[in-house]
């Protein structure tokens, strides 16, 4: 059944939007009866990116319908309820250099329930866990000699003051680590956080990733002389997302859960057809901010060259395990994995970091793991992983009992995390497909930082405005199917 939906709504040009002013002019000018014709905007995928492109699109006057095919919007962000509040599928907190989510936040009227709480780190080497939050405690790394973590010292702080990324570009990070910090010291820290993120990749990485997360960490401090303190939202990221998307919504733009679409077609003219599974909606325009494949799968038509550039990135899978335990299992909120035979990429305990009287006195712990999508921890039953976990959690606690487990969840992304190969940012794809109207953002896209809800809210400004300025440079006779 095909749809040619509604009468075309009014453009409005909000409070500190007037340069897109000259986008209602074009639109007037470009239309015979002078009526105003509003181009329709499809945006797939109901994330941080598509959310925040399809608040700034319905804003600027556009008319947009998001379709997310998930059950809730948010991505990996969204939370499920728990002991009377909610908590993420996937574990969240911001730094205090991520401006752009943090100006999101203020604009749309929580940035009341963002709350900054210190954090502390740990590594677990050789059996025990070594607190790691400072110079100090890195001199008392027991597990490697002295001379050793005063090298890995230097070598931290060398990187914490590189502002020329793009040396990094053409090195690996494990030739780059390994030449700088000797075999053995890469091999018990930065190599074994290398090897646990990214599996086979691990010696593939450029050595741009691993600048770029030291340098996270480094910004996100006001002082090198005070407790790193680390934000989030009271009740848990759907206050972001359940007021992002009433923003949206109060902009004029429709979101679609639970649906998405089987195909998109381009139409004779100009435009594109949203084919789901009991209508076709004609649009203008469409931004895709799923994963990459997704976008091959849907987009048939798309260049071979754009499609051989989504096809030569990759991304590691995720998995994480959380636990709802009756005590806790340490006192470390981030604790990193340095053992190999540990089956956890990073162990992050959540009421170390927010109090468990949030939660109803419940204790709540993370085990992440990244993977290859191939691995067969994702089609493992989820009893069957947990049971797989327990004995490397008492390697963590000696005292931990399988009775501590009160209730716990496995949740599986086959896209989590893009591999970022030597000489990336000649491989990103483009926001434009090469088929006029069909643009694309997504975390392959987020460079040199990596991804994180900060970098997709700036994502989906950048798209945003991308659109609005194409749309304001081509004229109206080359729309067709416009939905208005």
């Amino acid at each position: 059944m095909s749809r040619e939906t509604g009468e075309a709504s009014r453009v409005a040009v909000a409070p500190g939007e007037q340069q897109h002013a000259s986008l209602t002019e074009a639109l007037l000018a470009g239309s015979p009866s002078g009526r105003l014709a509003v181009p329709h905007i499809a945006v797939i995928g109901g994330g941080i990116t598509g959310l925040t492109a399809a608040y700034r699109l319905a804003r600027r006057g556009f008319r947009v319908t998001l379709w997310e095919r998930g059950e809730k919007l948010g991505g990996q962000a969204n939370a499920f309820p728990v002991a009377g509040t909610a908590i993420e599928r996937f574990y969240h907190h911001l730094f205090q250099s991520d401006r752009d989510i943090i100006a999101l936040a203020e604009e749309i009227g929580i940035g009341d329930r963002l709350v900054w709480l210190p954090s502390n780190v740990g590594y677990f080497a050789d059996g025990r866990i070594w607190p790691l939050n400072g110079a100090l405690d890195l001199l008392r790394l027991g597990f490697l000699p002295l001379h050793d973590r005063i090298r890995i010292g230097l070598v931290t702080a060398y990187l914490q003051r590189v502002r020329n990324w793009k040396r990094f570009e053409r090195v690996t990070a494990a030739e780059w680590l390994r030449r700088a910090l000797g075999t053995r010291a890469y091999n018990r820290t930065f190599g074994a956080q290398l090897r646990a993120k990214f599996g086979r990749y691990h010696d593939q990485v450029a050595m741009v990733w691993f600048w770029g997360k030291i340098w996270l960490r480094t910004t996100s401090r006001r002082s090198p002389l005070e407790g790193e303190r680390l934000g989030y939202f009271k009740g848990s990221f759907n206050t972001l997302i359940d007021a992002l998307a009433n923003a949206a919504r109060d902009a004029g733009a429709a979101l679609c859960v639970g649906a998405g679409p089987n195909e998109l077609r381009s139409r004779m003219g100009g435009g594109w057809d949203v084919v789901l599974d009991d209508e076709t909606v004609p649009v203008d325009v469409v931004i895709v901010t799923t994963p990459s494949p997704v976008l091959a799968r849907l987009a048939p038509e798309l260049p071979e060259p754009y499609r051989q550039k989504l096809g030569g990135l990759e991304y590691e899978g995720a998995i994480v395990a959380l636990l709802q335990l009756s005590r806790p299992l340490s006192n470390i909120y981030w604790l990193n994995i340095a053992d190999d035979d540990l089956p956890f990429t990073g162990v992050i305990e959540q009421t170390n970091f927010i109090s468990p009287a949030a939660y109803g006195g419940k204790r709540f712990v993370y085990l992440s793991k990244y993977l290859e999508p191939d691995h067969p921890y994702f089609t493992m039953p989820d009893d069957e992983l947990i049971e797989t976990y327990i004995p490397f959690l008492r390697r963590i606690n000696p005292a931990f009992d399988r009775s501590w487990i009160e209730r716990a969840w496995v949740f599986r992304e086959r896209s989590a995390q893009p591999i970022i190969p030597l000489d990336y940012g000649e491989r990103i794809p483009d926001h434009r497909t090469g088929l006029p109207g069909l643009y694309l953002a997504n975390t392959t896209q987020i460079y040199p930082e990596d991804r994180g809800t900060n970098y997709s809210v700036r994502l989906g400004d950048r798209i945003a405005t991308l659109v609005a300025a194409d749309l304001a440079a081509a004229p109206l006779s080359h729309r067709s199917g416009r939905g208005g």
